[in-house]
């Protein structure tokens, strides 16, 4: 078996590889790392198409602390959307020569349960809310990802999982990313956003944080310096060092060579997190 320290995970979204020519550029960068003796581990989401896909549809996009409250039927268009995604990705790697293989989370292995009613504060009233078809993993069970990843298979992976009775689960990208690392005895982990990585004066400021850690995350939690959107990123950052990944690097997908830069050339680019 190929030496676990070049095993990387890398997660992206629809949002980072979405421009003219980047889903090939990423394929070209990942052929480069291959050659390089890595063993790529991929894990996609597909949010912002998922919301796009049920506004077309007329259905109701409703979101609580940042999840999607998803019944049966937001749960199917998940399902046809990220396997499009994932269907896309595979031929594009493919064409250049990469032996990828798409599956969702559930064929990996990966289990879930339903995840627990969310509290929210509404007009000054408690209230607990039931995300439906929501999961958070418990586990990886089985040999599939070790099996594939033996025969030199780059498996993409898109985050619909299953419990023990085979009931399916929409799972955030982000976390799935952490316990598919984890399980893949990945070392590095990679997420590809649409942003350079942290910004010390916030969205639209230029200067980049190259180097954090958890506490460094806390006080910059604390200035209001992570908000919104990048707080869930950083989350996802902490949850797969604490799975096990020595570090995490937040580059910008749209950024032109940007994981082969930051790991083989270890050019100052993109966000580091290590604990600290």
């Amino acid at each position: 078996m190929s030496t676990s320290s070049h095993h990387i995970l890398v997660k992206f979204g629809g949002n980072s590889l979405s421009g003219q020519g980047d889903l090939e550029r990423f394929a070209g960068e990942l052929a480069e790392l291959i050659d390089r003796d890595y063993h790529p581990i991929l894990v996609h989401g597909g949010g912002p198409e998922i919301s796009r896909e049920m506004e077309v549809r007329g259905m109701a996009v409703r979101k609580v602390a940042g999840l999607r409250v998803t019944d049966d039927a937001a749960l199917a268009v998940a399902e046809e959307v990220l396997s499009r995604i994932n269907a896309a990705t595979v031929a594009v790697l493919r064409a250049k020569g990469i032996n990828a293989m798409g599956v969702s989370a559930a064929q990996a292995g990966v289990v879930c349960r339903p995840k627990p009613p969310v509290i929210v504060i509404e007009n000054g009233v408690e209230a607990k809310v039931d995300l439906g078809r929501v999961g958070d993993v418990v586990g990886v069970a089985g040999t599939w990802l070790d099996e594939v990843l033996d025969a030199g298979v780059v498996p993409v992976i898109y985050p619909i999982g299953a419990d023990a009775s085979g009931d399916r689960y929409n799972v955030n990208a982000d976390t799935m990313a952490a316990f598919v690392a984890q399980a893949a005895g990945a070392e590095t982990m990679v997420l590809l956003t649409d942003v350079p990585g942290i910004l010390r004066g916030g969205e639209g400021s230029r200067e980049v944080v190259h180097e954090v850690t958890f506490q460094g995350i806390d006080e910059l939690i604390a200035e209001g310096v992570i908000t919104g959107g990048m707080i869930p990123k950083v989350e996802a950052c902490r949850d797969a060092i604490r799975h096990r990944v020595a570090v995490v690097h937040m580059l910008n997908g749209r950024d032109p060579g940007s994981m082969v830069r930051k790991l083989i050339g270890q050019e100052r680019i993109g966000t580091t997190v290590t604990q600290g």
